[in-house]
């Protein structure tokens, strides 16, 4: 499978780009360096437009990813293929006259956070409150959003006051020394021409230009003595970047020198600022762009607004909330935590002891002799019975023990037979564990930051599906998923409907690709399948085309509600653009299998009466929609049944992620997206567990 768009390059910081806001920027500057010289116009002044005024910078939402240039990404170097029992109904968790939406972000609109960040407290974390002076500059008031700011979509300035009506009280600022006011200038001189060298994103440096601009130029990562205590607890954060599987170079600020001039404090000043924006971006929805690694790779990672993170981080009233701060960008669900205290245990052990590969060779049962055997000992630390007579090549009942437990940990089926899908996780799980999990804390970053109350989430490579609630599941069970050359796509969306009876219209590449040639060799092939071809609307006698000369344009195919039914009884929806959805199906012998990925794309589910049970009484709670109810609703025509309360449904790919016992468990990389991970953040080997071709079946 081809991929999509351009990548290659994590983003780091550079030297690069001029701001594309240049002329905003350089009003800016010029401002500043007035207000640095003890300039600065009234309130009276600026409402009667005696000077040069502009309105505050306000920074929009950034796009998905980081939207720098890379090169192509190759997709076969990166390792990419081709491009449980239900629980118990649940009671009602909410009031019907209460609705709610779990794909509200509650979140502050960006024109708020352009403000709070605006006028955010001049010197955060401040040792003690410095008294005002005689001549001390006096600043206006600041506006506060619905009280004079501009709200959503609004680019006007305002006051706090009625028209006509006096200005409200000042806010005295301190007097400036002659260091600060040096430093002011050189700030302010960076803020003019030089903040390229700072950042390479045009909404970080506009967001660092208000910033400082509203702030008269002063430091808060900064002081006179050198680092301020929210310098220092950036520092710290970044150098710990580690144990979020992030790397601290990537954030590094030369360290201040004792008795540093008002230049070199700009300089860190400015640096660290950056670094802070860079970090949470980096923390909170990842190093690149998912987007670039595949067309089935669609996530809706929440990028953080520029302007947001300063009023947040700079805002901080003590050291504790502005370490509290710096965390809140990192992944909020719970298995990110998971495995971040397992990369913790893994880097405090030091280097990882790697295994020599375990060569392929016939399936190896429980007492045979095979010359592979001691690797598989050293592989799963078992040694030989003492007293034993068939030596260390004997499959014997301790080792067989041991592989069903790895087995068990893997996924796969616990026989103790050492076949060719156990071999291929005994030598991928045998590995260096590191860079898998930091690929996968990754793509936790993919996931909206904000974590709904309750929402449905289907893990590719596990095969499964559950429905949580506040953190925890309430119903799971096993799907198939789709086959590595018609994959399940990675996205987001909000489940809204259910449809019961359905009619399944045949997607264009299955009947290109599929029926085309069923038609060609026997045209009442699909007939006996009870798929109509229909043209202009109107069911047609497929014996009356000529297949072999007519292409499929102007004809669409439709298989009618019944048994025999791709769709099974009843399909879930969640409209996207890949047109996917969950569903159920009528071959369901495939549920046996541990690899269960043979779909066109769409998540087959087990049991669906005991899923929509679960689905229903979270978005129709309290009107009793039991399996009982629900199974009324079966035969005839499509029915369609709405959620008045919307939650997501995450389509993702975890092939790491701590069990219920805290084992660290690995699954297979279904479709290579793993090792695309990694590649495109530079670490571990690009190794393709998945080597082999999913049998086709039919849907």
């Amino acid at each position: 499978m081809s991929g999509r768009g351009v990548t290659g390059k994590v983003e780091r910081r550079g030297v690069v780009c001029r701001s594309a806001g240049a002329t905003r920027l350089l009003t800016v500057a010029g401002l500043a360096l007035a207000a640095a010289s003890g300039t600065v116009l009234s309130v009276a002044a600026q409402e009667s437009g005696a000077a040069t005024t502009g309105s505050a910078i306000a920074v929009g939402r950034a796009g998905h990813g980081t939207g720098d240039d890379r090169p192509a990404f190759d997709a076969g170097a990166a390792g990419m293929l081709r491009s449980g029992e239900a629980a118990a109904a649940l009671s009602a968790i909410a009031d019907d006259g209460q609705p709610f939406d779990a794909l509200d972000p509650r979140r502050p609109s960006p024109a708020r956070s352009a403000a709070l960040a605006l006028y955010g407290p001049a010197m955060p974390l401040a040792a003690e409150s410095i008294a005002a002076e005689p001549g001390a500059v006096v600043l206006p008031s600041a506006p506060t959003v619905g009280d004079g700011a501009p709200g959503l979509g609004e680019g006007t300035s305002g006051t706090a006051t009625d028209k006509g009506a006096a200005p409200g009280p000042a806010l005295a600022a301190p007097a400036a020394s002659a260091g600060e006011s040096a430093f002011a200038m050189r700030l302010a001189a960076i803020v003019g021409s030089e903040l390229g060298r700072f950042s390479t994103r045009s909404a970080d440096r506009e967001t660092l230009a208000a910033y400082y601009a509203a702030r008269n130029f002063q430091p808060a990562f900064t002081d006179e003595g050198g680092l301020a205590p929210l310098g220092q607890v950036a520092l710290d954060t970044f150098a710990a970047a580690g144990t979020e599987g992030l790397d601290p170079a990537d954030y590094a600020v030369p360290p201040i020198p004792a008795g540093a001039d008002a230049a070199q404090r700009a300089e860190t000043e400015m640096r660290l600022a950056a670094a802070t924006l860079l970090y949470a971006r980096h923390v909170q929805s990842g190093r690149f762009d998912p987007k670039t690694l595949s067309k089935d790779i669609d996530p809706s990672p929440t990028v953080p607004d520029s302007a947001a993170v300063l009023a947040r981080v700079g805002g901080a009233r003590d050291v504790q909330e502005a370490r509290a701060a710096l965390a809140s960008f990192a992944p909020q669900y719970d298995q990110y935590r998971l495995l971040k205290e397992q990369l913790a245990q893994l880097q405090a052990q030091g280097q990882v002891v790697s295994h020599a590969p375990i060569p392929p060779g016939p399936s190896l049962r429980p007492g045979e002799s095979d010359p592979r055997v001691p690797l598989l000992r050293a592989r799963l630390g078992v040694g030989v019975d003492a007293g034993a007579q068939e030596g260390d090549e004997f499959y014997d009942g301790r080792l067989v023990d041991a592989v069903r437990a790895f087995q068990r940990l893997a996924g796969q089926s616990v026989d103790g037979i050492v076949g060719r899908n156990t071999l291929a996780a005994l030598n991928d799980a045998g590995a260096d564990p590191i860079p898998d999990i930091i690929a996968n804390m990754e793509r936790w970053r993919w996931l909206p930051h904000e974590v709904a109350p309750a929402y449905v989430m289907v893990n590719i490579p596990e095969f499964m599906v559950r429905i949580v609630v506040d953190g925890s599941p309430v119903h799971e069970t096993r799907v198939v998923v789709g086959k590595p050359e018609t994959q399940t796509p990675i996205l987001s969306e909000s489940m809204q409907y259910a449809v019961f009876n359905p009619s399944w219209h045949v997607p264009p590449s299955i009947i290109r690709n599929e029926m085309l040639p069923k038609l060609r060799a026997d045209p009442y092939a699909l007939v006996r399948q009870g798929i109509d071809v229909v043209r202009n609307g109107r069911v047609i006698d497929p014996g009356t085309v000529d297949w072999r000369r007519a292409g499929t344009q102007g004809y669409s195919f439709r298989q009618e509600p019944g048994e025999r039914n791709a769709l099974g009884r009843m399909k879930f929806m969640f409209p996207n653009k890949h047109s996917v959805y969950l569903h159920d199906t009528p071959s369901r012998a495939l549920f046996a299998r541990d690899r269960r990925a043979f779909s066109h794309g769409c998540v087959r589910v087990h049991e669906p009466m005991e899923f929509a049970e679960a689905l229903f009484a979270l978005g129709r709670p309290g009107e009793g929609w039991s399996q009982q109810r629900l199974s009324r609703l079966l035969g005839g025509n499509e029915k369609s049944l709405p959620l008045k309360n919307k939650f997501p449904v995450h389509l993702v790919y975890f092939t790491s992620f701590v069990d219920g016992n805290g084992q660290l468990v690995t699954r297979e990389d279904l479709y290579g997206t793993n090792a695309a991970t990694k590649s495109a953040l530079g670490i571990g080997g690009a190794r393709q567990f998945a080597d082999r071709r999913a049998e086709t079946v039919r849907r």
